[in-house]
């Protein structure tokens, strides 16, 4: 087939055949099979923009490389997704490398961009009135969207909004994920399709259970929720049903609603609610209680605006200054157990967490 019936050189061998054993060398690992689609797909989407055909154009693609990452950064493409891009291509030449099929690695002087700096996109929650609008409107649709119907679509969105679960996890989960009737109601998320790789057990409010009990009825227990691929257009499904509930996707400061704010929206909920960072730390399933607090947790001015007028009058207080007194002393010894439980809190979350502190006193 290749030269007179001659094998050709490894470095004349098609990239894409190296692939296929990728991929199979992915699950042969036991990496969910969402992560190793989209693995691949980024991996063949950067080779045949670089024009790489066969290893030898891998092997020599550096230059080619740095122009499709360039042009995908010039374009407006998010920091984050341009950073996913890299990992796919680096995991598949440094794979090559231990295979001994290159000598060389492409990828190694691209460091990953800061994603930090890309203010591009800020997400915000949905507000309580219009988590139950979009809801409602969804689950009136008659649009289907890859096989989602809108009833489908609307169970979706409230495990989103009450779970915080990310878009992968909900892709993984079965009729078998769901303890409706324990006390309390959970849902699991294998190792393999968590975002840390961890197995993790969520309590579920009562209303969503009886809610998912009535959806899931027979159903079989092995087959996925929400089957098919309309989680890589996703975006394009919760813009499509944001709009028909008249639900604006960019609010008058800039700031953007998307499927993954959906998980924003469960975390600021939990801080609405009271609940304490530790707590909301663990059900965001976060390692870090300041990504907790300051990326997740978006609270109205209306809202830091009740907790600042905790704080003591200028003209005196309004009440004997022995109670206020006992309840400052009350806050202080409050503020300084968390401190000392989470000694890596930032600043601002102290001085949050203060005035909150303040307020419920």
């Amino acid at each position: 087939m290749y030269g007179q019936g001659r094998c050709p050189s490894l470095l004349e061998q098609p990239v894409d055949l190296h692939v296929t054993e990728y991929q199979e060398h992915l699950e042969g690992r036991g990496r969910a099979a969402k992560h190793i689609s989209e693995t691949t797909r980024l991996i063949r989407k950067a080779l045949n923009d670089c024009g790489c055909v066969v290893l030898r154009d891998v092997q020599q693609g550096e230059e080619a490389l740095d122009k499709y990452l360039s042009k995908r950064q010039k374009a407006g493409v998010a920091h984050r997704t341009i950073n996913a891009d890299l990992t796919a291509i680096r995991s598949f030449c440094r794979w090559l490398i231990r295979k001994k099929r290159l000598t060389v690695d492409p990828t190694i002087q691209f460091e990953k961009l800061d994603v930090g700096r890309d203010k591009r996109r800020k997400r915000r929650p949905l507000t309580d009135d219009e988590a139950t609008k979009l809801f409602e409107t969804t689950l009136k649709s008659k649009l289907v969207f890859r096989g989602l119907s809108g009833r489908d679509r609307a169970m979706l969105y409230m495990l989103a909004q009450r779970s915080g679960l990310r878009r992968g996890e909900l892709v993984s989960l079965t009729p078998r994920s769901f303890k409706l009737d324990a006390n309390p109601p959970t849902v699991q998320v294998e190792s393999g399709d968590s975002k840390h790789r961890e197995e993790d057990l969520l309590p579920l409010p009562a209303e969503v259970a009886k809610e998912l009990a009535i959806y899931l009825k027979g159903r079989q227990r092995s087959k996925p929720v929400w089957p098919g691929k309309w989680w890589n257009r996703s975006a394009e499904m919760f813009r499509a049903d944001l709009a028909a509930a008249k639900i604006p996707i960019i609010d008058s400061d800039g700031k953007v609603l998307d499927f993954h704010g959906q998980r924003a929206t469960y975390i600021t909920g939990l801080a609405r609610a009271g609940v304490s960072p530790t707590k909301a730390q663990k059900l965001a399933r976060h390692r870090d209680v300041n990504l907790t607090m300051q990326t997740y947790t978006h609270l109205e001015m209306s809202e830091l605006a009740s907790a600042v007028e905790g704080l003591p009058s200028l003209h005196g207080a309004s009440e004997p200054a022995e109670i206020s007194a006992s309840k400052e002393v009350c806050v202080d010894a409050q503020l300084q157990r968390i401190i000392e439980a989470w000694p890596t809190l930032s600043r601002r979350t102290r001085q949050a967490m203060a005035a909150l502190l303040k307020n419920d006193s």
